[in-house]
């Protein structure tokens, strides 16, 4: 059966003033838990492009729904079919490449209630095998992979998410206790929430994404007399069950703001680098920096990019906006000179929506 959401088009009169319509959207493919809701109102702001932040839902609004406006961007979260999982897909160029993931960084919107128990756990997985997508008559189309093993875990509270207080809607910093091993495959960054729809109590989350439609990575790929299906990101429905965004979720091409803190191998002068989409990242050199550092990517298409550095706790202590790069390799330096000695976080994010974080040491 296949789920259909009432979705509330926004359309911004003045500052916090809507009007709203409504416009139905099927989800589609497998599903158990056919429910409809009602989009609450939302503002336009920005971030990774346009998002929606959620507005507060109150405990009478039993049939909200956490995705709002065809014209903005999507919020991925608790909702009213309890999906549980959402997650990014991370690709590495060639094999020789190698990195360990240490924690991630997310954007949420929403509402927390200050004495919610609710958590989301972080995770990354690795990238399960090929499978067929069940379609019918079509034994020829498979999915590329859906997170599988979990690799390295990490328990937050909804208080420490960033949603409400002074500090809201800001993106945070989440490290894993014990890091992964060094990968070399492609795995998957993203968080999973237990919750039961019916009994909230106040907690309304969601991640920020870039604006649908602009996820720009093929959909699909052609091997043989196969079509492969690229999960690049998917939503884990309340059944367990993984389904691909673009083809099995309200048809999202989009990107969730959740990127690894990653720490390249040694080798990361000849390392292919890791890929979400157009952007491709190969680390820091040197790394331990003393007065400056370079940091190494690569992007498909022109784009802007920013990089944005911050000290452990989440304070932004730099930020470089480099416009219109063209397609190729860049080499970033970065100042360190008036950085103390300390470890660090850095994000380099494209206009797109695109990005990938890590860590870097400074020494004195």
């Amino acid at each position: 059966m296949k789920k259909v959401l009432l979705l509330s088009i926004g359309a911004a009169m003045s500052f916090g003033a809507f009007a709203q319509s409504a416009s139905k959207v099927a989800r589609i493919g497998k599903t158990t838990n056919a429910q409809a809701g009602v989009a609450r109102s939302h503002n336009r702001t920005s971030a990774i492009g346009s998002v929606d932040t959620l507005g507060h839902i109150s405990s009478t609004d039993t049939l909200a729904a956490y995705i709002a406006g065809a014209d903005s961007g999507y919020c991925a979260g608790i909702d009213v079919y309890e999906d549980m999982g959402f997650a990014e897909r991370f690709d590495f160029s060639t094999a020789d490449s190698s990195l360990q993931v240490l924690g991630v960084i997310a954007l949420f919107a929403g509402n927390v209630n200050p004495a919610s128990t609710h958590t989301a756990v972080f995770k990354v997985w690795s990238a399960g095998a090929k499978v067929s997508a069940g379609i019918t008559g079509r034994p020829f189309v498979f999915e590329s992979g859906f997170p599988n093993t979990v690799l390295a875990s990490q328990s937050v509270p909804f208080t420490q998410l960033g949603v409400g207080g002074v500090n809201s809607d800001t993106p945070k910093i989440h490290m894993f206790a014990t890091p992964t091993a060094y990968l070399n495959k492609s795995f998957f960054v993203g968080c999973t929430i237990n919750y039961t729809w019916a009994t909230l109590a106040g907690d309304t989350v969601g991640l920020y994404s870039n604006l649908n439609g602009e996820r720009t990575t093929a959909v699909y790929t052609v091997s043989g007399t196969d079509t492969i299906i690229n999960n690049k990101n998917a939503t884990q429905y309340s059944d367990a069950s993984w389904h691909d965004n673009a083809t099995d979720n309200f048809q999202l091409y989009y990107n969730y703001f959740l990127f690894p803190i990653v720490r390249v191998g040694a080798a990361n002068l000849s390392v292919s680098g890791v890929q979400r989409n157009d952007l491709t990242f190969f680390g820091n050199y040197p790394n331990p920096a003393v007065n400056s550092t370079n940091i190494k990517f690569s992007l498909a298409t022109a784009n802007d990019v920013t990089i944005s550095v911050s000290d452990i706790n989440g304070r932004t202590v730099s930020t470089i906006k480099e416009i219109n790069l063209s397609a190729g390799e860049h080499i970033v330096p970065v100042s360190t000179t008036d950085l103390a000695a300390g470890e660090y976080i850095y994000v380099v994010r494209t206009a797109t929506g695109n990005g990938i974080a890590s860590k870097m040491t400074v020494i004195k």
